[in-house]
């Protein structure tokens, strides 16, 4: 049994940080988290001496390796079981990570030798292909039409039958949620536009992976899409303000757009730190919806609004570090949205444990719950950038980080 004493205690729920207490792990999982626990005999102490305790990190949005640049192949030994994102999540706190879209048998086959504990890495959920057009995104732009790619990391529906029977296709495989991409434009496009899905396909997919008890996640550019992603019964929108948009939505289409996601609870997760990345590139391209000019004050709009938030980077994305970009997107959450600290870390631990599906796995510090458990120097509550000051992680009890013991 592990004992951390002493510690800061954030437990992820948004609560105010607990002063002075003593986190027990047992095995995997977490055996009391509170002031004044007594600590058992045989434990092995560590004095945290004031350092905080909080729940592992998680990135709700990433890819692995559907670029041309780092390619899947034929199973996830052959595509080097996706080292770089394992090492560089564990390494930044983040224990658990989403993958919006990669090679199918590559990503499960990597997720279950993780699960499995002959791989170390960070808890993945997967989507494996995603849906999307075929002469649209990420086909055309991002996988520049490479055929294996698009063969191993794409679905094509073209009538609703196509898309239930891909879904179904999906769910035999075992992918954890479904990524539907409704895009219409880009940087690499602008100011030209691409063809979105079709209504019918739309809602074929939303329909039949909620027949199969999987969550269904939106890549939108447009305001108008999410409304209709939203009424087909779609769970999650991300992204909503694409870098290369050029036909801007009335403000109260937004207005109506984000009161329709408080009262249906849709999920939002911006990832701003995308957008930021690509801020200069706009500027120079002449588009109109900048960062701090368009995307900060729509994205606070929504947050002031109450819509549900998760907290994503789009990691892997060209110069969006996985792990450590993460730290940056909660400095947009407290600095850009004007949330308090403790709200940001809550997106990212125990909001995206939920959108997730694993909150009664994962999350928040308490009882009963696997111990995923990041230590840092400082106190994040007062400075969000203390995140960054990583001391131990830990992934269901073991320690696969540590800058105190060594």
């Amino acid at each position: 049994m592990l004992a951390f004493t002493n510690a800061h205690l954030i437990d992820g729920t948004g609560a105010a940080p607990v002063a002075g207490a003593t986190v027990l792990v047992k095995g995997k999982m977490i055996a009391a988290a509170a002031r004044n626990v007594p600590v058992p005999d045989d434990a092995t102490v560590i004095d945290l001496k004031g350092k905080t305790l909080l729940p592992g990190l998680m990135d709700s949005h990433a890819h692995f390796g559907d670029r041309e640049d780092r390619p899947g192949l034929n199973n996830a030994t052959e595509s080097f079981n996706y080292a770089p994102v394992r090492d560089a999540t564990l390494a930044w706190g983040v224990t658990t990570i989403r993958s919006c879209g990669d090679w199918l048998k590559d990503a499960l086959e990597t997720r279950d030798m993780i699960e499995h504990g002959l791989l170390r890495g960070p808890r993945m959920i997967c989507c494996g292909k995603q849906f999307g057009k075929i002469d649209g995104h990420p086909a055309t732009t991002v996988w520049r039409s490479d055929p294996d790619t698009m063969k191993n990391a794409g679905s094509y529906p073209e009538t609703a039958e196509e898309a239930r029977q891909c879904v179904r296709e999906l769910a035999a495989a075992g992918v954890n949620y479904l990524k539907v991409t409704v895009a219409v434009s880009g940087l690499s496009v602008y100011p030209g536009t691409l063809e979105p899905l079709t209504d019918d396909v739309m809602e074929a997919i939303v329909d039949e992976g909620h027949k199969h008890g999987l969550w269904v996640m939106c890549h939108i550019d447009r305001a108008s899409d999410a409304i209709r992603l939203i009424n087909y019964g779609a769970d999650e929108i991300d992204h909503l303000i694409a870098v290369g948009l050029a036909e801007l939505p009335e403000e109260a289409t937004y207005d109506r757009l984000f009161q329709l996601m408080v009262d249906k609870g849709t999920w939002f997760t911006p990832t701003i730190i995308l957008a930021r990345t690509c801020d200069r590139l706009m500027v120079e391209k002449g588009v109109p919806t900048t960062v701090d000019g368009y995307f900060i004050p729509h994205y606070r709009k929504a947050y002031e609004a109450g819509v549900h938030m998760g907290c994503g980077c789009d990691s892997g994305a060209p110069g969006i570090a996985w792990g450590r970009s993460l730290h940056a997107e909660l400095r947009e959450y407290v600095y850009g949205l004007g949330m308090p600290p403790l709200e940001a870390i809550k997106c990212a631990t125990h909001n995206n444990a939920t959108i997730l599906g694993i909150d009664h796995k994962v999350g928040t510090i308490k009882e009963g719950l696997l111990a995923d458990i990041l230590i840092v120097d400082g106190d994040p509550a007062e400075n969000i950038g203390d995140t960054k000051n990583i001391c131990m992680v830990l992934k269901e009890g073991s320690i696969v980080v540590d800058k105190m013991l060594s």
